[in-house]
């Protein structure tokens, strides 16, 4: 029987190599993926091609961490039909596939320790599938793999949010990844979890303090603190706070008596998107001082003049390796880990050495950044209700970006329901003066 490796890691892959570095190399460019044929390095021609035109051309799925994780899939699949005996990847067929997907939902992840998620699973089994798409395009497959794929044109304006395929979309009437051996993305239990209000205020008191409120006793620096503000406050995703800049901030000018009144500013989100989010008063004078204060120093300290600004809202600070340098998302993901970690907002999970069968239990942080995004819609629900608000999700539709009010309810509404009323999650917003 297969044991799946590690496709998240470069060296794991036996007979494929994946190229991914940060400077050029050759006619390749920096941070363009590029699969290889072992021992001798032989460019794989095939996928590395595939990938170029869908993934880093076809300017609709612009993150190369989504680039690097197409590039891993597919060496995957290409380690997998070495193993069993298929030295050709186009004599692969689809009862193989089935294998390899079969392999992977019994198996454990070198890399946490704990079964592949299902999500992680059919993205790998979309990008497979897609790419034998593109070869039988172009005739360089014709195996049975095909009749998996079906193509559907899709109407213009399918919302991103509605379509479960949406990262394999190439345009706006583009192919469907259809396979009925795709198998469910979704966990068996539920992904949504907000922080209770007790967890927010352990988390914003280990953080940090506001920006506009730093001083006396306290002089910690106030990024973190932001950062997490702008998640439960305004709902924004990770990437969405990570490209905020100084200058969408300089332009603004919030009237601090009325700290509650919003400001507009500009985010691209999900599927390359822009919208405009609302942002109270209070954060957008907490953003000014920052940028003057603590963000000044930070590039004083890191040698960096206006000119070589990059003008990223978020640099690293006085205790980083290279102050004033753009902070990067894993380090806020991490940050806010760490945070959770040190606030006592803990979880056991048990991880399986997937060589020895032995069971580990580590300690890990309750809640991931991703977290605060899910707590601002629970808490901007109870808000606008207790305020009399008839129609809450509306408000938190579009601040959540959602074309389709039933993808913001269809998320949030029965836990509202329950998680609300039993934890007064208003009393949050009451205890920052909203």
């Amino acid at each position: 029987m297969y044991t799946p490796g590690n496709p998240d890691r470069p060296n794991l892959p036996r007979w494929i190599s994946v190229f991914i570095k940060d400077t050029d190399c050759g006619a390749l460019a920096p941070r363009r993926p590029a699969l290889f044929i072992q021992p001798d390095a032989r460019l794989f021609e095939a996928p590395t091609s595939f990938l170029r035109s869908e993934y880093v051309e076809s300017g609709k799925r612009a993150s190369p961490s989504t680039w690097a994780a197409a590039a891993y899939a597919l060496a995957s699949w290409f380690d997998f039909l070495w193993e069993i005996g298929i030295r050709d990847w186009r004599a692969a067929a689809r009862d193989d596939l089935i294998m390899y997907r079969d392999s992977y939902a019994t198996a454990v992840s070198p890399k946490t320790g704990r079964p592949y998620a299902p999500v992680t699973i059919s993205n790998r089994m979309s990008v497979i599938l897609e790419f034998h798409g593109y070869a039988g395009e172009r005739g360089l497959y014709e195996g049975d793999i095909l009749a998996e794929v079906r193509a559907e044109q899709v109407a213009d304006g399918v919302p991103i949010d509605k379509d479960a395929l949406a990262h394999i979309r190439k345009g706006p009437r583009t192919k469907r990844m259809t396979s009925g051996l795709i198998p469910r993305r979704r966990q068996a239990r539920t992904s949504i979890r907000p922080f209770l209000v007790n967890e927010l205020r352990a988390l914003l008191e280990i953080v940090g303090p506001r920006a506009t409120e730093r001083g006396g006793g306290d002089q910690r620096p106030s990024r973190d603190r932001l950062t997490c503000d702008l998640g439960w406050a305004c709902g924004l995703r990770l990437d969405e706070i990570h490209q905020l800049n100084t200058l969408q901030f300089l332009s603004l000018h919030p009237d601090e008596h009325a700290p509650v009144a919003e400001q507009s500013i500009s985010v691209v989100g999900k599927g390359r998107k822009k919208r405009n989010i609302a942002i109270p008063n209070w954060l957008v004078l907490d953003a000014l001082a920052y940028i003057s204060d603590e963000r000044r120093h930070a590039l004083a300290a890191g040698g960096i003049t206006g000119r070589q600004d990059r003008h990223a809202l978020f640099v690293a600070g006085l205790d980083g390796n290279f102050p004033g340098r753009p902070i990067t998302h894993r380090r806020m993901q991490q940050r806010l880990e760490e945070a959770c970690l040190q606030a006592g907002l803990i979880e056991e999970v048990a991880r399986t050495n997937p060589e020895t069968g032995v069971i580990r239990v580590e300690r890990k942080s309750k809640h991931c950044i991703h977290d605060l995004r899910h707590t601002y819609a629970v808490l901007t629900y109870w808000a606008e209700k207790k305020s009399g608000n008839a129609e809450p999700w509306k408000k938190i539709q579009a601040q959540l970006g959602h074309k389709n009010l039933s993808t913001t309810t269809d998320t949030y509404l029965s836990f509202v329901e329950i998680f609300g009323e039993r934890q007064r999650l208003v009393d949050v917003r009451m205890m920052i003066g909203l």
